[in-house]
This record gives C-alpha cells, structure tokens and sequence, in this order.
C-alpha cells in the first residue's frame, strides 16, 4: 500500500526543498542585480564625479585666463599712461625750450616809451630813435608770443605762477 504520510512528505519535502533552491537561485540573482545595479550607480556618479571635476577645472582654466589677461591688459594700460606721460613732458620740454628763447629774446628786446621819450627829448637822431620804437613793437610781439607758450604750457599740464606783463602795457592788451 502507498504510504501516504511518506509520500505527502516526500512531496512536502521537495517542494520545500525547489521552494529552498529556488530562494537561492532568486536571492543570488538578485544579489547579482543589486551588485550590478550598485556598480551601475558607482559608475554614474563617478562619471559625474569626473564631469563635474573637468567642469570645475575648465571654469578654474577660464579664471586663471581671464586673470592673465586683466594682467595683461592692466600692463598694457600701465605701459600706454607711461608712453603719454613720456610724450606731455617731451611736448612740454620742448614748449619751455621755445618759451626760454622767446623769453631770452624779449629780455634782450626790452625797452619802454619812456626811454624812447628821453632818447627824443634828448635829440638822439631819428634812425636810433627808430631802432627803439622797432625793438618796443617787437618786444610787445615777443610778450604775447611768451604769453601763448605759457598757455601752451599750461594745457600741458606745467604749471607757472609768473604772469607775463609789461609794466606799459596793461596785462589785459597782451
């Protein structure tokens, strides 16, 4: 006769032992899964790692230059306010050097209506009398010739507190 019990047991035990390697064949596969969906996930982020890194240097990169050529650019600056600096006092220089001949000049010019005034009173003959009449027009030329180079002078940033009068001649006529 079947024994039931043994073979209700049997059944019982080998469906529990399929259910058993079942659990083992399910369980590793998932463990398979999860490690591969967790080496999955490690790649992502260490691509992102990666990404956000290049990124991170690439804006780094882009600083550094941008820095370099504020640099740069700040030398440049730097170097053109010098070579402006360089050409107003060479303007200015060579302004004064004209300013000093036209100044030494209208020294060696210099005479006034009242020694004119003598000089006739005196009855000092007409071609000296002239002589001193062309060197007063022309000294009153040279002073507003003088009075030009100070203002040149002025623009270009040199400063001279001396004004440039003739005591005859009032400054406004100048």
């Amino acid at each position: 006769m079947i024994d039931w019990a043994a073979l209700l047991g049997g059944a019982l035990f080998g469906f529990l032992g399929g259910m058993v390697a079942a659990w083992c064949i399910a369980s590793v596969e998932a463990a398979k899964a999860w490690a591969g969906d967790l080496r999955q996930r490690f790649k992502v982020k260490q691509a992102d790692r990666e990404k956000a890194q290049q990124l991170r240097h690439a804006r780094l990169d882009d600083e550094h230059r941008a820095e370099l050529q504020r640099g740069e650019d700040e030398r440049k600056q730097a170097e053109k306010a010098r070579d402006n600096e360089r050409k107003r006092v060479r303007r200015a220089h060579t302004e004064l050097k004209k300013a000093l001949q036209t100044a030494n000049e209208t020294v060696r010019t210099h005479t006034s209506v009242l020694f004119i005034n003598l000089l006739s009173a005196e009855g000092v003959s007409p071609e000296v009398l002239l002589e001193e009449t062309t060197k007063l027009d022309r000294h009153r030329v040279l002073l507003k010739e003088l009075q030009g180079h100070l203002e040149a002078l002025s623009g270009l940033g040199v400063s001279i507190k001396h004004s440039i009068t003739d005591g005859e001649i009032p400054p406004s006529s100048i």
